[in-house]
């Protein structure tokens, strides 16, 4: 019996291997469902093609084999189930990396920074730390320290571009 002609029988089955499928999925999701069936389909034709599954197997007296439809069906389900397992923890292992090198980035840039802090001319390490701890503006830094804001504002822009320059060079 031709290929062709197999999946014609089949096809005539067609409501009956939705609701095969419905069942096997414990879904209801119609897309997916129809999906599903259509994999069967390709699957069968595939198997007959490579003469892993003989026709005569498939349809039996011009009646569609139940047995070997409802178990590619059930292959094809945890096929997919598998593949949306491995996708799932692919995916999880991959953000628990990616949260793991900002972590320790974010630490390493902390250090990094921290030494270049410590590395500046005593005056503005001092007013950069009180800056960056405590003020976090240069108009009441200026106040409370009673110096310039042109002088504060100069210190700590020349401290912000120099560790941005000894960051980029590393």
């Amino acid at each position: 019996m031709e290929t062709n002609k197999v999946l014609l029988i089949l096809y005539k089955s067609h409501d009956i291997w939705i609701e095969i499928a419905k069942k096997l999925l414990y879904k209801d999701d119609d897309q997916l469902i129809k999906d599903i069936v259509q994999d069967m389909y390709l699957s069968i034709y595939d198997q007959i093609a490579s003469g892993k599954l003989k026709a005569e197997h498939v349809i039996i007296d011009r009646k569609p084999h139940f047995g070997i439809i409802k178990r590619t069906i059930l292959r094809i389900i945890q096929h997919q189930a598998n593949k949306e397992n491995r996708i799932k923890k692919n995916t999880n292992i991959v953000l628990q990396n990616i949260e793991e090198t900002k972590t320790e980035n974010i630490e390493e840039i902390k250090k990094e920074i921290n030494n270049i802090i410590n590395e500046l001319y005593w005056f503005d390490k001092k007013l950069f730390k009180l800056y960056v701890n405590e003020f976090n503006s240069i108009r009441k830094l200026s106040k409370a320290t009673k110096i310039s804001h042109v002088k504060v504002f100069n210190t700590i822009n020349k401290c912000r571009n120099n560790i941005k320059k000894k960051l980029n060079e590393k």
